[in-house]
């Protein structure tokens, strides 16, 4: 943090006057703090206001930008603590010297950059998130901790599962996200469609989490689980994802909307009702729900004039039948080999026993080859 007071001298007034006061309470590291950045302004467009006055060097800038820049506006520098003043005209060894302090600010700001990045890697590495907390947790101030965030937390868990459902695109998600209330947590504003798309790609919701190009194991509570977060990257990768089908529809795969081209899914309602309807995957669709009784009706008059003759039928039939026999054959003989080499294994358990009771072999000998031999059964 600097504080600095602009003080004009007029040639006829001798008492000075404070023309301007800037407080920036951001890092001096980084060149054109706002506050500091408003001094120059200042500076440049008051000819007469040429002296500044400041706690301390290292208060006043801490990068050699800063410190050029204020060199070529020929302004004198007060600095009250340290009982220095450096004037435009000033002897080469004091611009030395404060060339020094200058370079010995920049030091002092890189090295605590430095420790600061270590304690943060060293936090990762013990499994705790070493910065703010992503949207879905709060930073617990005492234990320094990630907790849940009892508001947003389950809407997290209800955006990996609507997504993973396969119904929703980034840009419905998005929409569907600010629906069920899930908003930034500091602004309250509506989150960006990029926010949501970082959301699904961010493995800290269950359990890892990514920090300085290396992905470490949380200790933290985890929102969702693993296969939750896989299925969502299957889909994020456009591939089919791992979930377990529990319902088979016969138009799936087969329809896209007639509006806007994107794939048609189905719905089971009321437990016995099944709705086709748009994925909505390149954004919001005014299409409608069909129910799957009327498409089975409309299909049907489509296809109902294709045929296949008899001679045609017998050929898929047999060799579909062909195909299925193959496989069996090849079940079969797997079973056998497996089942040879079932018994190769009981076989040497069984005499491997034996020696071991007889004493021909060493109890350590006996425990590392059973366990291997069970491990292979």
């Amino acid at each position: 943090m600097f504080v600095t007071f602009l003080i004009p001298l007029p040639l006829l007034e001798r008492k000075p006057t404070i023309a301007g006061e800037f407080v920036d309470v951001e890092t001096a590291k980084q060149a054109g703090r706002g506050h500091f950045g408003e001094m120059i302004t200042f500076l440049k467009a008051n000819a007469n206001c040429r002296t500044i006055l400041v706690e301390k060097t290292d208060r006043l800038y801490s990068n050699f930008r800063d410190y050029v820049t204020l060199e070529d506006l020929q302004v004198t520098i007060h600095f009250v603590k340290e009982h220095a003043v450096l004037w435009p005209d000033s002897r080469s060894s004091d611009k030395l010297m404060h060339n020094i302090k200058v370079a010995m600010a920049k030091n002092y700001v890189d090295n605590l950059g430095e420790e600061v990045k270590k304690g943060m890697r060293e936090k990762a590495e013990q499994g705790h998130w070493p910065s703010m907390a992503p949207i879905g947790y709060v930073n617990n101030p005492v234990t320094h901790r990630i907790a849940p965030d009892l508001i947003r937390a389950p809407l997290i868990a209800e955006l990996f599962r609507l997504y993973a459902a396969g119904n929703y695109s980034i840009s419905s998600l998005h929409a569907k996200a600010y629906e069920i209330g899930l908003t930034h947590p500091r602004t309250g504003r509506r989150l960006f469609r990029s926010e949501v798309h970082k959301i699904l790609r961010n493995p800290i919701y269950y359990g890892d989490f990514r920090w300085g190009g290396h992905q470490y194991s949380g200790v933290h509570t985890p929102l969702i689980t693993r296969e939750a977060f896989d299925e969502a990257q299957a889909i994020l990768r456009g591939r089919p994802h791992a979930r377990k089908v529990t319902r088979r529809h016969p138009f799936m795969g087969l329809l896209t909307c007639a509006r806007c081209g994107c794939a048609m899914t189905a719905e089971l309602k009321k437990c016995k009702y099944v709705y086709y309807h748009c994925t909505q995957y390149h954004g919001a669709c005014d299409n409608t729900y069909v129910r799957e009784e009327q498409l089975a009706k409309l299909l049907g008059d489509t296809i109902r004039p294709i045929q296949i003759s008899p001679d045609i039928a017998e050929e898929i039939a047999t060799a579909i039948q062909t195909t299925e026999t193959d496989v069996q054959r090849r079940q079969a003989d797997a079973l056998a080999h497996l089942e040879l080499r079932r018994r190769a294994v009981q076989g040497k358990l069984d005499r491997g026993y034996e020696d071991f009771v007889e004493r021909r072999i060493s109890e350590e000998f006996w425990v590392r080859k059973s366990a291997a031999w069970e491990s292979e059964l």
